[in-house]
C-alpha cells in the first residue's frame, strides 16, 4: 500500500509540475506555421530532451548532494518552496517563470531547436520537475521497489506528455485556452499541497536529526 501511495504521489506531483495540458497553447504558439511532420519532430525531440534531463539528474542527484555537502532534507525544504512558487503561479493562471519566461517564449520562435529549449527544457523538464524527481528517488531509507515505482511514474508521465502534445491541436480545439488555464489551476492546487508536505517533512526530519 505504501509503494502504491508513493507511485500515486510521484505521478500526480510530476504531472502537475510538468503540466503538459497547460503547455498545449504554448506549443501551438511556438510551432505556428510548422507542418504536421515538423510539429511531430519537435514534440518527439522535446520529450527525449525532457527524459534525458529528468533521468540524468534523478540518478545523479545523490552524488550532487555529496559534492555540495547538503542532505536530502535540505533539498526537500528548498524543493518544496520552489514547487509552492510554481503551484501558486498556476493557481493564478500564469506560466511560472521557473518554467519559461516571456522573453524565452517570444524569442524561441526565431531560434532553431525549440524542441530542446524552451519546450524540452525548461517547459517540460524545468527546475520543478527535476527537483521533484530527485527528491522522491533519493529519499532517505527508500528501497529498490520504491525507487522502481518512482521510475515507472516518471516514464508514465513522460508518455502521457508525449501523447497530449502529439494531439495538442485537437485538444486545444476542445478545451481552448480557458480550459487549459482551469486545468492548470487544479494542477496548481495539487502541487501546492504536495509542496507543503515536502517542506514540513524536511523540517521534521532536520529537527529529529538535531
Amino acid at each position: 500500500m505504501a509503494i502504491l501511495l508513493l507511485f500515486i504521489t510521484v505521478f500526480v506531483a510530476l504531472f502537475a509540475i510538468m503540466n503538459p495540458i497547460g503547455a498545449v497553447p504554448i506549443l501551438i504558439t511556438l510551432t505556428d506555421g510548422y507542418s504536421l511532420k515538423e510539429r511531430k519532430e519537435v514534440i518527439r525531440r522535446s520529450v527525449y530532451m525532457a527524459s534525458g534531463m529528468v533521468f540524468g539528474f534523478m540518478f545523479l542527484g545523490v552524488y550532487i548532494f555529496d559534492i555540495l555537502g547538503i542532505s536530502i532534507y535540505d533539498f526537500e525544504i528548498a524543493g518544496g518552496i520552489l514547487l509552492f512558487k510554481v503551484g501558486f503561479d498556476m493557481l493564478q493562471g500564469k506560466t511560472s517563470t521557473t518554467k519559461i519566461t516571456n522573453a524565452e517564449q517570444q524569442d524561441s520562435a526565431d531560434r532553431e531547436g525549440i524542441a530542446i529549449a524552451p519546450i524540452g527544457t525548461p517547459l517540460l523538464a524545468g527546475p520543478g520537475t527535476i527537483t521533484t524527481a530527485i527528491i522522491y528517488f533519493n529519499r532517505a531509507g527508500i528501497d529498490i521497489f520504491s525507487r522502481l515505482m518512482v521510475v515507472v511514474a516518471v516514464i508514465l508521465v513522460l508518455v502521457l506528455a508525449f501523447i497530449i502534445l502529439r494531439y495538442s491541436l485537437p485538444i486545444f480545439q476542445k478545451i481552448g485556452k480557458t480550459g487549459s488555464i482551469v486545468i492548470s489551476r487544479i494542477m496548481g492546487l495539487l502541487l501546492t499541497a504536495i509542496a507543503v508536505d515536502l517542506i514540513t517533512t524536511g523540517i521534521i526530519h532536520i529537527f529529529n536529526v538535531l
